[in-house]
């Protein structure tokens, strides 16, 4: 595997890990609790990261999942609770759409990496698949930061600790 593509999915494996702590001990209850002020819920956020890895996997090539619920949970969508997917089913989706998404990034070549992005975060125009994958290793990181803060809105004491020192 080219190096690319070997730093892409280490720091793909390290959000995922990130993404799978914040989720332990969560329910569906617990996620879909809303922030104080406005904002996502952690079910929201964790239906966003599988959408939008969806279109990465689609954009290397790859199969993503097929279910057209993951709809709501694009940019600007409903804050209707009452449709969000149940979430041990999100986090399924969400173990396997990280599947997919390492074994594309390890299957793409120069040709792929180098093709033009079907969409851009920022609008650029000279956006590559490449370039698209790099800005999404900070969106997710950015989005599973959320889910951490998101976990003590439901209530719940942080996932990630720093090991005391002796």
């Amino acid at each position: 595997m080219p190096v690319f593509n070997e730093t892409i999915v280490a720091e793909f494996q390290f959000a995922h890990w990130a993404a799978v702590k914040n989720l332990e001990g969560m329910t569906h209850d617990d996620s879909i609790v809303r922030p104080h002020g406005g904002g996502n819920d952690f079910n929201w956020v964790l239906g966003h990261l599988v959408a939008v890895r969806n279109a990465l996997i689609q954009s290397l090539g790859g199969e993503a999942l097929n279910d057209p619920r993951l709809t709501i949970y694009v940019r600007e969508s409903s804050d209707d609770t009452s449709r969000r997917i149940p979430l041990d089913e999100l986090r399924a989706a969400f173990a396997e759409s990280h599947e997919r998404l390492v074994s594309a990034i390890g299957l793409a070549g120069d040709e792929t990496l180098s093709r033009k992005a079907p969409f851009s975060p920022g609008n650029d125009p000279n956006e590559t698949v490449g370039t698209l994958l790099r800005k999404s290793v900070v969106h997710e990181s950015y989005h599973i930061g959320q889910l951490g803060l998101l976990r003590h809105t439901a209530g719940k004491e942080g996932a990630i600790r720093m090991p005391k020192r002796p």
